[in-house]
């Protein structure tokens, strides 16, 4: 945190568990006075849900800080979008996290993923099919819709973090639901890791937090290779690309048009209109179509 000035507003993503409660504390230690504290009630947990909303506050006011609070429907809005649970929860709470940005002027939010969390994500990513940038994992800073998000605790392994609760009587609220195996990260943190642990010894954690910086490193260099796109694609030109070249290259226009999420599904259903014996029309996601004509490929919506 050496290149983040005390003085300046932040926001902080708390949930009441043990790692965002540590984070506000180590933050609070090391001097930083204008934190506004973030706090999302997803709605998921009944009872408990309000029960940390309101320790979240007490913890804040107790520290001296300001808070922002909002309440979600979050199975409500998974349903009528048809995302999982878990992607239901990370949209609304990054749309959270940009509301408060704008209402406090502060473009700077301070996450506390840590260590583990990395070796999750990666592990999740690997499984997902996905390429060097999602197993690069976080980054432990980014910029999304003008928000620089930080990740201090990046590096720092989940028991080290214990131990900093312990040795400093830290209170933090307990989610009961992270010991379930409904969700996708849930298995791969209570099953696969401990299975990979046991085979291959605690030190499979570094292999893979190395690994994910390699690939950051060589994500960073592909990135700086792939050329800008307009708002329509040559079809002569991709063709002459190498693979991943291409690939990278449709997928940045995919982003750079707004269409939700795109990957690798939707990159190879634009790729496939380079084959003019095939349809000259792909749908994709949020009612948007992919269209070949003369030559090039244009967005369209429906």
């Amino acid at each position: 945190m050496e290149k983040h000035p005390r003085g300046r507003t932040y926001l902080v993503g708390v949930s009441g568990g043990r790692d965002s409660m540590a984070l506000l504390h180590a933050l609070k230690r090391l001097g930083f006075q204008k934190l506004v504290v973030c706090h999302l009630d997803h709605g998921l947990r009944g009872k408990s849900s309000c029960a940390d909303a309101k320790f979240v506050a007490k913890q804040s006011a107790l520290l001296g800080f300001e808070i922002e609070t909002a309440r979600a429907r979050t199975k409500e809005f998974a349903k009528a979008t048809g995302r999982s649970l878990e992607t239901a929860a990370r949209d609304l709470r990054r749309a959270f996290f940009l509301e408060c940005s704008k209402r406090r002027r502060c473009r700077r939010l301070l996450l506390a993923h840590h260590a583990d969390d990395q070796v999750e994500t990666c592990l999740f990513n690997f499984l997902r099919g996905s390429g060097a940038a999602g197993l690069a994992g976080m980054r432990p800073e980014t910029t999304q819709n003008g928000l620089r998000i930080v990740r201090p605790m990046l590096e720092i392994p989940r028991g080290e973090i214990n131990g900093f609760i312990a040795a400093n009587k830290i209170p933090f609220r307990e989610d009961h639901t992270n010991a379930g195996l409904e969700h996708t990260r849930n298995r791969i943190r209570n099953l696969v890791i401990p299975a990979i642990a046991k085979a291959f010894g605690e030190s499979f954690r570094s292999a893979v937090l190395r690994a994910s910086q390699i690939f950051r490193h060589e994500d960073d260099w592909m990135e700086s290779q792939t050329p800008e796109v307009s708002q329509t694609l040559s079809c002569p030109a991709l063709r002459a690309m190498p693979d991943a070249l291409r690939r990278r290259t449709v997928l940045r226009w995919l982003r750079r048009s707004r269409v939700p999420e795109p990957g690798f599904a939707e990159t190879c259903r634009v790729l496939s209109l380079l084959d003019t014996a095939g349809p000259a029309k792909v749908s994709l996601p949020g009612d948007h179509h992919a269209r070949r004509r003369a030559g090039r490929i244009f967005l369209g919506r429906e």
